[in-house]
């Protein structure tokens, strides 16, 4: 084993122990990693400053911005009307339409900040409906992660992906190549969590507790 890899290694052995102590913010974390590696040399000062000017990190943090955006707009609160409207109480139903939900926002924005952007419409979702937030919140996780396979802005990984055949000298994907594997896995999703899976999911209300 070379010594470059070894300091490798023990770098990511360090993150991955913060990480699990939960004392310091990831975003931190990350920080420490990318000074780390310039430090002790396996990187120049240049090279790891230079993921900042990426247009895939870009677009990461526009899409986060407009994820930010919409959840100040007090769009959560019609957006959880609306599917209560659509879906009335049946759990089937409201699975269903929350995970459609979560996966047509997540074509376009973040999935994990349309998760964030969810959380409370879900919430509020349980506790007008009597149900636990638990049965209805591992399937929005899920919505919001399949949607995300939908579109190449869907997720941050599709967006690497792409940068990086860009990068080599290949073609680069179009926004919804993605799209036919993608809502096919997503229909699949809702199908398997309305039918299947929620008889499958805890009950943990803590409306009770």
């Amino acid at each position: 084993m070379t010594p470059e890899i070894t300091k490798v290694l023990i770098v990511v052995a360090g993150a991955l122990l913060l990480l699990i102590s939960d004392r310091i913010r990831v975003d931190v974390i990350a920080l420490m990693v990318l000074g780390t590696l310039a430090m002790i040399g396996l990187v120049t000062p240049t090279e790891a400053l230079s993921g900042f000017s990426s247009s895939a990190v870009i677009t990461v943090w526009a899409v986060f911005i407009m994820s930010g955006a919409l959840a100040r707009s007090g769009i959560a609160n019609r957006i959880g009307r609306q599917v209560l409207r659509v879906a009335g109480n049946g759990e089937a139903r409201l699975i269903a339409a929350i995970m459609l939900s979560a996966g047509l926002m997540s074509a376009f924005l973040n999935n994990v900040g349309v998760a964030a952007l969810m959380l409370p419409v879900v919430m509020d979702i349980s506790r007008r409906t009597g149900r636990a937030p638990s049965r209805l919140l591992i399937p929005l996780a899920y919505g919001s992660l399949l949607g995300g396979l939908t579109t190449l802005i869907g997720t941050p990984a599709n967006i690497l992906v792409n940068e990086a055949l860009s990068d080599a000298g290949f073609q680069s994907f179009n926004l919804f190549d993605f799209a036919p594997v993608g809502l096919i896995l997503l229909i699949a999703g809702v199908l398997f969590m309305s039918l299947v899976g929620r008889h499958l999911l805890p009950d943990r209300n803590i409306h009770k507790a």
